[in-house]
């Protein structure tokens, strides 16, 4: 995937941290005695930080309170990554948002120990910030399942520097993952540059195939194990009464494995046109549920045109947040 495809995460991301700032503006004026109708909170679940609904974070930075080897002066700059510096925060954006962790060196130990290797966390972009000795850190301090001959750091200089880290795939007695140590002065850009590489990979390593419309459909590893329900969509005659129906055709729910009867997560819905019931729609001779605006296109081929419907998410269930970072994605890939 070409860099054009994921400019619109970050361009959102970061349009959306100024929302985030103007909370914190918000909560310290009340703090001050300036009254106000507008009082945030925080996010319903954990974490003590004010997080807005359409979050322009593109890293989540986990370091002491007080200091860090990133300066205060580094993340004023840089306002997109966003500084926690505890387990409870940090958390408050990894369970609604696949998201790059990094990690400060002097940090590590405010994470449980094995939580890295638990989904979905796991399949995330890891970065330890202040370190560029990947077995030290990402092997013998955060004990991920990377694999390297035993070292005695008691006779060895730890590097400065930065460490990555992710899954790239996985199957049955292997993972295979991306490991790699820079060497030198902490260059916060950098670790950026590392950091987005990474979280595009992220989300391009499942494949779903669909042969018989023709398109691929890419996926994060944290929807391993997904499932595809075959649907239909349902088109109504403009202007008639009583909900005449009209057009008919085929929709693929892509769903993820969290799924559960007492709680449904947020599925991926792919509604499937031929290009004539595409320009019909188009030209109003029918329409598609209530909504005032119709599907969005994803892509098309010679034969069919694929959308996603308008307000999909409308209900908000669990797990819309991530399914709205996949689609911005660009992942569908037609034919």
């Amino acid at each position: 995937m070409g860099d054009g495809k994921m400019e619109n995460i970050f361009r959102r991301r970061i349009l959306s941290v100024l929302v985030f700032v103007l909370v914190v503006i918000v909560v310290f004026a009340g703090c001050s005695g300036v009254k106000t109708n507008k009082n945030p909170k925080p996010m319903q679940g954990q974490g003590n930080i004010v997080v807005p609904e359409d979050n322009g974070i593109v890293a989540v930075y986990l370091a002491p309170k007080d200091n860090g080897v990133l300066t205060n002066s580094d993340l004023k700059a840089h306002p997109e990554i966003l500084k926690v510096s505890d387990f409870e925060s940090l958390t408050t954006l990894t369970n609604r948002y696949i998201i790059p962790i990094w990690i400060d060196k002097d940090a590590i130990d405010l994470l449980p120990k094995g939580w890295l290797n638990e989904p979905p966390q796991k399949f995330y972009p890891i970065i330890v910030v202040g370190c560029s000795d990947v077995l030290y850190v990402m092997r013998d301090r955060l004990g991920l399942p990377i694999f390297g001959p035993y070292v005695d750091w008691g006779k060895k200089i730890v590097g400065s520097g930065f460490s990555v880290w992710m899954i790239t795939a996985t199957s049955e007695g292997s993972i295979s993952s991306t490991l790699k140590g820079y060497v030198g002065d902490i260059d916060i850009s950098k670790i950026l540059e590392e950091s987005n590489a990474l979280f595009k990979e992220c989300f391009r390593t499942l494949k779903y195939t669909n042969t018989e419309y023709g398109f691929n459909f890419y996926l994060p590893l944290t929807w391993s194990n997904y499932k595809v329900i075959e649907d239909k969509w349902t088109g109504y005659k403009t202007g008639a009464s009583g909900g005449e129906v009209t057009e008919t055709g085929p929709m693929i729910l892509i769903r993820n494995p969290q799924w559960a009867e007492k709680e449904p997560t947020q599925d991926i819905p792919i509604m499937i046109f031929t290009i004539s019931e595409w320009n019909d729609l188009e030209n109003e001779k029918f329409h598609i549920g209530a909504a005032p605006i119709g599907p969005t296109e994803l892509g098309r081929n010679s034969k069919y045109v694929f959308a996603l419907p308008a307000r999909y998410n409308y209900a908000f269930p669990k797990g819309f947040e991530i399914v709205d970072e996949i689609m911005q994605s660009n992942p569908l890939e037609a034919f």
